[in-house]
């Protein structure tokens, strides 16, 4: 049983990987509009 979990070890390291990057890319898009406009500088010239 061991040597199956074993097995199972490194495409599952590479799976959690591939879904943490696509979770931060995603965040990262959808996201990234809503940080620019609460930004310092855009409430100082008025935006």
């Amino acid at each position: 049983m061991w040597k199956d979990l074993a097995a199972l070890a490194p495409p599952l390291t590479v799976a959690a990987a591939f879904l943490a990057g696509v979770f931060w890319v995603v965040r990262r898009e959808m996201g990234g509009k809503r940080r620019r406009e609460r930004t310092p500088e855009n409430r100082r010239s008025g935006q």
